[in-house]
């Protein structure tokens, strides 16, 4: 018996039977191919000699498969989350459409044909049927599914939705319930200021709150039946896998917003009500901060100015998650870069994006470290190195040793106040004598609401507030305030602003260090040489009514 085998023909044979190009030009551009170390396609249309239709019309043709020249404008998706988000970035595919067994799948790139059928297949138990694209309507339809950028200025304001209206939602359209309501939650969110987004189920609803000044609020409710398709449609914009809903994710999106860039870092989280997300927003703008702008006293600014300013050593920030610390620290650097110096960070994710800075990004899962990545950076010839975060003794001892050999290292530490810090490096492992040299200063922080200007009334001094302002303030009027709530603002309040204290180590404080002094006891040597506390600090915000008494006893506790 005679078998007759069709011989395989390559892309540019094809394009020459076809017509598109000559066997001259094509002799031509496999030469360059080569020298450029790029594929045939990809060089052929920067020479202008073919289009990628052109491209497409020939891979069809080679793999006899069907030419699809436009895909529908609302893809469901419900067909798009059929097939894990990492196939369809590895393999180009577009699940575009289900009939019966049948799913279809639009691709510009048939290299992997074969292993492409055999994966989804088992994936999907669906019979695939493969159409070929240009890469032009690839990329269309990629954005407009995936896109990480959304045009808000349709959004309408937040209302209840019914559930007739939820039960018969399909998020396939920008008209689409879910697609509107994250539209909505998401320019509301920009509004009010909010620093974070909470979407959490319970049992028989789904709750939104912003948290707004520090403080979470409840905004709206929708029913649970809505909250898959809102999960999805986040994950949707933030690169996620819609597949996976037993595991915690992390992705990240942007928009823009009346000329403002805002970055958006999402966390999903299973629940046994479903999946919550929160989502926290960072305005791009901020990463150009001023250590002016910050709220520090201008006592607490000449002693923080003092510290940025030396040529090497260790500054440490401490406060809770949420207490402003990443943005003095992208302040100190903005105060501090120059042409002249060469400032690297490790951040675990990188927020602010600061021009003129080598920023490097931890990733745990492809073992890149906080001290991984320290070591490379020290041989990087750095000036100023900043670390997102100090976890662990062995990035703490490699920052005391990049400090001890020239380096200006700032850094971050979760303790409740400043003199905190020392023990937790302590108890970390690190050796006191080392710690006492390389340690210049400690900045505890945390973030106050500012009063309303517009509603706020003075109120009789009380005792605690009056003693503090005779020894620290005297110059002072003996004054409070307290916030009554109006239209605008929320409560009293409207926005935030630093309370610090500001820690520099003499010899007398190192001396203690030596020694391996408590808290206690380093915390009152450093209120003698000049420290005052974050309670201290607020007072005097408080006498200038720029926030109120309960509001600083609500952030930290009188000492």
């Amino acid at each position: 018996m005679i078998i007759l085998v069709t011989p395989y023909k390559k892309l540019g044979e094809i394009l020459v039977s076809m017509g598109y190009i000559t066997q001259q030009s094509l002799d031509k551009i496999l030469e360059i191919s080569k020298q450029k170390g790029k594929l045939l396609g990809e060089v052929l249309v920067e020479e202008h000699l073919v289009t990628w239709s052109d491209i497409a019309d020939a891979l069809a043709s080679q793999y006899n498969l069907p030419r699809i020249q436009d895909l529908p404008s609302n893809i469901p998706l419900e067909v798009v989350n059929m097939v894990p988000k990492n196939l369809i970035d590895s393999y180009r595919v577009i699940p575009y459409k289900k009939e019966g067994n049948n799913l279809w799948i639009a691709t510009d790139s048939v290299n992997n044909y074969m292993q492409v059928v055999r994966e989804i297949r088992f994936l999907t138990g669906l019979n695939l049927k493969i159409g070929v694209i240009s890469k032009e309507v690839y990329e269309t339809v990629y954005q407009y599914i995936f896109g990480s950028q959304i045009d808000t200025s349709e959004i309408v304001p937040i209302v209840e939705i019914s559930k007739e209206e939820l039960e018969e939602e399909v998020v396939e359209s920008e008209d689409a319930p879910a697609v509107k309501l994250v539209k909505t939650l998401i320019e509301n969110g920009i509004i009010q200021n909010s620093s974070d987004i909470h979407i959490e189920p319970s049992q028989r609803s789904v709750t939104v709150r912003y948290r707004v000044d520090g403080v979470l609020r409840k905004v709206t409710t929708f029913p649970k039946s809505m909250n898959p398709s809102v999960v999805s449609r986040i994950k949707i914009m933030s690169g996620l896998d819609i597949s996976e809903k037993r595991v915690p994710q992390d992705g990240k999106f942007f928009i823009k917003y009346e000329n403002e860039q805002y970055d958006f870092r999402v966390s999903t989280m299973p629940t046994i009500y479903g999946e919550k997300v929160v989502l926290r927003i960072l305005k791009v703008s901020s990463s150009e901060q001023k250590i002016s702008s910050l709220g520090f006293s201008e006592y607490n600014l000449k002693r923080f100015e003092e510290l940025i300013n030396y040529p090497y050593g260790i500054i440490l920030l401490t406060g809770p998650t949420g207490s402003g610390k990443s943005t003095t620290l992208v302040a100190a650097i903005n105060e501090i870069k120059d042409v002249t110096k060469n400032i690297v960070t490790i951040e675990d994710p990188v927020e602010y994006n600061i021009e003129g800075v080598n920023q490097c990004q931890v990733n745990v899962e492809a073992g890149l470290t906080y001290a991984r990545f320290l070591r490379a950076v020290l041989r990087q010839d750095p000036d100023i190195i900043m670390i997102g975060e100090i976890r662990d003794k062995e990035t703490a001892q490699l920052a005391v040793e990049a400090s001890m050999t020239g380096h200006l290292v700032f850094s971050t530490l979760h303790t409740n106040d400043a003199p905190s810090a020392i023990s937790r490096l302590l108890n970390l492992g690190i050796d006191p004598h080392m710690l006492g040299v390389a340690l210049i200063g400690v900045v505890g922080q945390r973030l106050v609401r500012k009063l309303c200007n517009d509603c706020k009334k003075e109120i009789k001094i009380n005792e605690e507030v009056s003693k503090i302002a005779s020894t620290f303030y005297p110059h002072m009027d003996p004054i409070m305030y307290e916030g009554v709530g109006c239209r605008n603002c929320n409560e009293g309040y409207k926005g935030r602003t630093a309370i610090n204290e500001v820690m520099i180590i003499n010899s007398k404080i190192r001396e203690a260090i030596y020694a391996s002094s408590s808290d206690l006891e380093l915390r009152e040597l450093a209120k003698l040489e000049g420290m005052r506390t974050m309670f201290e600090d607020g007072v005097e915000k408080i006498l200038k009514g720029i926030t109120s008494y309960e509001e600083v006893s609500r952030v930290v506790r009188s000492a």
